[in-house]
């Protein structure tokens, strides 16, 4: 029998942050691009905001392994 330590995020309905981080973040650049195109902000901000968010997505999907969850997946 499975405590709930034991089972997966997912089967528990409790999904930690680190499954949802890359979505949240690839939303965040296409906010930054659209507020870049509409002038609200510089060009060459919308491009740093943009890169800084893909390095995120870059270390987050790196540290997956460090998640206790996603660890057992």
């Amino acid at each position: 029998m499975e405590t709930s330590e034991d089972k997966k995020c997912c089967e528990t309905k409790k999904c930690c942050p680190c499954r949802i981080m890359s979505g949240v973040f690839i939303v965040l650049i296409g906010v930054v691009m659209l507020l870049g195109a509409l002038g609200v902000i510089g060009e060459k901000t919308a491009w740093l905001a943009a890169s800084v968010f893909v390095i995120l997505i870059g270390l987050q999907k790196a540290c997956r392994g460090m998640c206790k969850c996603c660890d057992k997946s």
